[in-house]
């Protein structure tokens, strides 16, 4: 009786279920089909370009601006990682990626600026690896804020007056960066406009109490055409450039000072208080016989690749006072060929002994290799030492490597006993 009863309940409980359901007797819910979504991925991101800025305070503040491009516009800069291992910055940047075919394929450009962690590094050449890509930096002093030592920093730069001489109107100096001289003559502004370059490898000489003084310290400008002296006492101090010297001739060639107005010896007094950093002490040059109007089609381009370290690989240990020889292959990516009157030039760092400029000794074919070869000297103290190097054209202008042909290449060794 118990069965029969539960049997019947079961088949009323069915027909029920089945009346409930939409459509009624001949009406079951149809199966709906699942689309697995892909996982996100996690990439090195596309950097196709780096830019390390020297900010002109003390203590100095450093940052790389990477520039690349993502593949679709569901990817996305997931995080950026930086780390310091001695006197190399490594930094990683990643991406992550939706592979979903509604993203498109069209390239986002990104741009991120990082900022290096460089207060109390000491004074030193430093080396940025962003994504595999390289660039280098200058500390010329220790980075830290000192209460008791004073600063005295600037920028030397190409100032450039970009009105056509057929075309003279005191009307457009304001957008050309000129100034009105008198008589009809334009001049560069003494001002640092937008585009205006710095000049590195330049020596600058820095002498106690007023002008004319030197041989107090003398430093280099880097590739920003930067210089700094630091460690000062309170004081009266003279800077000044010499365009005649026998290292800055060849770069500050036929020309004059523009800040401040002078020929061919500029001196700046300048007066320290105790800890106080002053930097803005700045030299303006410009070229006589470069064009002093915008040129309104560029001949040719100078550009470089390097190709390998053929001897003296990056880290070589090198024993104390031991002569090497350092070569580096290049190759011609401009369209410009390169002769006797293009030179190998020290822009910054440890020179060991080695020649400030060197010329080209054979004419280089835009896509022909060169390789330059210098003669360098240990030091007698075991440690790290960098030198970088660039190239000079006819006119004066340095280049070097990379996206933006401004990047040194370089020798790095380590000394020891």
């Amino acid at each position: 009786m118990r069965n029969w009863l539960a049997g019947l309940f079961v088949v009323v409980g069915a027909a029920i279920l089945v009346a409930c359901l939409p459509g009624g007797d001949d009406a079951l819910p149809s199966a709906t089909a699942v689309v697995a979504t892909p996982l996100p991925q996690l990439r090195l991101a596309n950097v196709e370009s780096i830019k390390i800025n020297q900010i002109l305070t003390f203590p100095v503040e450093v940052n790389v601006i990477a520039r690349g491009y993502l593949p679709n516009a569901c990817a996305v800069i997931d995080q950026i990682r930086q780390e310091r291992d001695g006197s190399d910055f490594n930094i990683v940047i990643e991406s992550l990626h939706q592979g979903d075919a509604s993203c498109g394929e069209d390239r986002i450009p990104f741009e991120e600026t990082i900022m290096l962690d460089v207060l109390g590094l000491p004074a030193g050449i430093y080396v940025v690896d962003l994504n595999g890509l390289r660039g280098t930096f200058k500390l010329m002093t220790e980075n830290i804020a000192d209460p008791e030592n004073a600063v005295v920093s600037g920028q030397l730069w190409h100032d450039v007056c970009l009105a056509d001489p057929d075309e003279v109107d005191p009307a457009i100096t304001t957008e050309t960066g000129c100034i009105d001289r008198g008589g009809g003559l334009l001049s560069a502004n003494g001002l640092r406009d937008a585009g205006e370059l710095g000049l590195g490898g330049v020596i600058v000489n820095l002498g106690a109490g007023h002008c004319p003084s030197t041989g107090l310290a003398t430093t280099i400008s880097d590739g920003n055409g930067v210089y700094l002296f630091g460690g000062l006492q309170s004081g009266s101090y003279c800077v000044s450039i010499d365009s005649e010297g026998t290292q800055n001739s060849p770069i500050l060639f036929s020309g004059e000072w523009t800040l401040p107005p002078s020929g061919s010896l500029a001196e700046v007094n300048t007066e320290l208080l105790l800890g106080e950093s002053k930097l803005n002490v700045n030299f303006g040059w410009q070229y006589k016989q470069l064009p002093t109007y915008l040129p309104r089609e560029d001949p040719c381009t100078d550009k470089a690749l390097f190709i390998t370290d053929v001897t003296v690989p990056d880290g070589s240990e090198i024993a104390a006072r031991e002569t090497f020889t350092k070569t580096w292959q290049l190759r011609n990516i401009g369209s410009c060929s390169w002769d006797e009157e293009y030179s190998l030039v020290f822009v910054e760092g440890d020179l060991l002994t080695g020649p400030d400029t060197l010329p080209v000794s054979q004419v280089v074919n835009p896509g022909d290799d060169i390789q330059f070869s210098v003669l360098l000297s240990a030091p007698v103290d075991p440690g790290r030492y960098q030198g970088a190097w660039k190239l000079r054209n006819p006119k004066g202008v340095l280049f070097g490597i990379g996206p933006g042909s401004d990047r040194e290449f370089w020798v790095q060794i380590v000394v020891v006993e």
